[in-house]
């Protein structure tokens, strides 16, 4: 079969490194275009931060259903099929299975941080 022209346009094919840069420069962007927004919208810098301020306990439950609901695909749907891939390694998976352990606290305790840094924001610290 002939290689396509186009198709350094799939993202599937592109090193992981260069996709996630280009998520993270694609999320600057948009939160920057909501922020500017944002701001004419209500008039100015001050006006934007106290209507973030008395939205932080609704964008605090948003937060957590969003954590709760990806935390329960995770763990129903994603991870047998993950942890069923690793089981075929020679060695039982013991050592992915490690891995996968240890990443999955990870991405845990880099919510917590975030989770704690807002807070912190929130009661006027930092």
């Amino acid at each position: 079969m002939a290689p396509r022209a186009f198709s350094w346009l799939n993202p599937a094919r592109w090193p992981s490194l260069l996709l996630a840069m280009a998520v993270l420069v694609v999320m600057f962007l948009l939160s920057g275009a909501i922020l500017a927004v944002s701001v004419r919208l209500l008039g100015g810098l001050e006006a934007h931060h106290s209507a973030w301020q008395a939205a932080w306990p609704w964008l605090l439950a948003w937060r957590l259903s969003l954590y709760a609901a990806l935390a329960l695909v995770w763990w129903r749907k994603v991870r047998p099929l993950a942890v069923a891939r690793l089981r075929r390694d020679r060695d039982d998976g013991q050592q992915a299975l490690a891995k996968l352990r240890r990443l999955e606290l990870m991405a845990l305790g880099i919510l917590v941080l975030l989770e704690v840094t807002n807070l912190i924001n929130q009661l006027g610290g930092a």
